[in-house]
């Protein structure tokens, strides 16, 4: 059978730098494209901002937005797409009737203008639009007390929906995650290329790239200096990069070349 690599990245601080660059992964981006391999872009981030991205990358595999919320699938006519957990606006209605009821003090991005989003995330207000166009995810600031929350918190799981606190928002999401996303991809390419074994890789730094990696066959970890815990991954075979950002992805996916030419 033909052998191809899979490979399954994150974004922020992964495949990009603190400036959004990828520049020192180029190599192995040009190399994975030499070989025919796939590359699938899996972020928190939305579909309209990750879809510059790939468009550059030249890509035509599947885009995994939201944190695994949306996957969206080429077609003919862009992007045909899927939201796996659920929706944002039953996200909305829930939440926004849980406020009205009781009260409670929190906001999000479908409160807000594109101004006052941009505002409050140091984006421009164009990348804040493009910030506040999503599908099955909303982000709050929470204002309000933690028994509070809580309760909240109970009464979104009850509809499936939860509220995972991140380092400036809440964020309110269905089940679906980016190792939701990866089984959906691998399971899309086993379907479109019966003929080819494909080896998932999967790359991250943070605690939500977790479950992402110990669902791929091959997990790397990129090293970032903000993160006082290492991750705890459990793939068959789990690789440490030798630096951060892209330049620890472009040695990780070369070396992972290398061996597959070698086999």
């Amino acid at each position: 059978m033909d052998r191809r690599l899979l490979v399954v990245t994150d974004l922020d601080a992964t495949l990009l730098d603190e400036a959004y660059r990828y520049d020192d992964a180029r190599p192995a981006l040009a190399a994975l494209r030499r070989g025919g391999h796939a590359l699938v872009l899996a972020s928190s981030k939305t579909l309209a901002e990750m879809q510059a991205l790939a468009t550059d990358l030249d890509l035509t595999a599947p885009i995994i937005a939201e944190n695994g919320g949306v996957i969206a699938w080429p077609a003919p006519d862009g992007w045909r797409v899927d939201t796996p957990g659920v929706a944002r606006s039953a996200l909305l209605d829930v939440a926004h009737a849980w406020r009205s009821a009781h009260g409670a003090r929190f906001e999000g991005f479908a409160d807000w203008t594109d101004a006052q989003v941009a505002e409050r995330t140091g984006l421009t207000v164009q990348a804040a639009a493009l910030a506040r166009d999503r599908h099955a995810t909303e982000p709050i600031a929470w204002d309000d007390t933690d028994a509070h929350f809580h309760a909240f918190e109970d009464a979104l799981a009850v509809e499936g929906i939860r509220a995972v606190r991140g380092g400036r928002f809440v964020h309110l999401m269905g089940a679906a995650d980016k190792a939701w996303g990866l089984r959906a991809v691998r399971a899309h390419h086993r379907r479109a290329q019966p003929d080819t074994a494909w080896t998932v890789v999967a790359l991250g730094d943070s605690p939500n790239d977790a479950g992402m990696l110990s669902a791929a066959d091959i997990a790397v970890v990129i090293p970032n200096p903000r993160h006082d815990t290492p991750l705890t991954v459990r793939a068959p075979r789990v690789i440490h990069a030798d630096a951060p950002g892209p330049a620890g992805w472009n040695t990780a996916i070369l070396t992972l070349l290398d061996e597959a030419l070698d086999g």
